[in-house]
């Protein structure tokens, strides 16, 4: 029996990058592989009680200590490890699917409600670390939009996909976890003709390009007294004036 011990922060955010908990797979005295914690507990470590020292007993074939969770290995035909399938309460329900290559986490997809669709896919990068984590705003089991951390777990860009069809055409950027600015394809040539601005919560302005010139030439302007103003560039210099006002020559 192989036992590793870890301790769950008392409150356990939804982005795992922070409080990840990773060993690798070293061998057995009988030449099995071990379940990686990082899988087990991938999904805000919902196999433990906040606050608790969790122990996850893993015998040395893949088997849970408790129970009740109850882990599948899969493997190719030249034996190399493809996929863990993970049923952390016991009730039948596979909730936590983890693709590998060998010993590598390539994506690991999560149903967090165990109602029968993936509502959290996990990317990682070539050192095991999570480059995105992607999400179904519909949550209908379809990823159309995908989330980066920075290293202390903050998050710091969101890509959508407003057409959810696979390719992100909506790109917010974050300070410090707040939303300060984006950028949309709203036509689907792949160039950016939509951007917004954000004071701290408050969407301050919007600009357009409306004549497909790769710049913004009309822009609204919202004051943080409900007022609403719109402006037109004056020139190629990205000034813009009150909208009316003549052009600048």
């Amino acid at each position: 029996m192989v036992l590793r011990t870890f301790r769950v922060p008392d409150t356990i955010p939804w982005n795992p990058v922070k409080y990840h908990v990773r060993i690798d797979f070293s061998r057995d005295r009988d030449s099995c592989p071990r379940i990686p914690p990082a899988f087990v507990v991938s999904h805000g470590a919902k196999l433990c009680t906040a606050g608790l020292t969790c122990i996850l007993g893993l015998s040395a074939c893949g088997a849970a200590a408790n129970d009740r969770q109850q882990v599948e290995q899969v493997y190719d035909a030249g034996g190399r490890l493809q996929l863990l399938k993970l049923d952390s309460n016991g009730n039948g329900k596979v909730d936590t699917v983890s693709y590998m290559d060998g010993p590598r986490i390539m994506r690991i997809e999560l149903d967090g409600n165990e109602d029968g669709v993936i509502d959290r896919w996990e990317y990682y990068d070539a050192d095991q670390q999570i480059e995105k984590v992607g999400l179904s705003r519909a949550q209908d089991g379809k990823v159309d939009s995908w989330a980066f951390y920075t290293e202390d777990g903050t998050l710091s860009r969101l890509e959508v996909s407003t057409r959810r069809d696979g390719t992100a055409n909506r790109i917010e950027f974050y300070e410090k976890g707040v939303l300060a600015r984006a950028e949309e394809d709203t036509n689907g040539d792949a160039r950016v003709d939509k951007w917004e601005q954000f004071e701290g919560t408050r969407l301050a302005s919007v600009s357009f390009d409306t004549k497909q010139l790769g710049r913004a030439d009309r822009r609204l302007i919202y004051g943080a007294d409900g007022t609403v103003g719109l402006e037109e560039a004056s020139g190629d210099d990205g000034r813009f004036v009150p909208a009316g006002q003549p052009a600048k020559r």
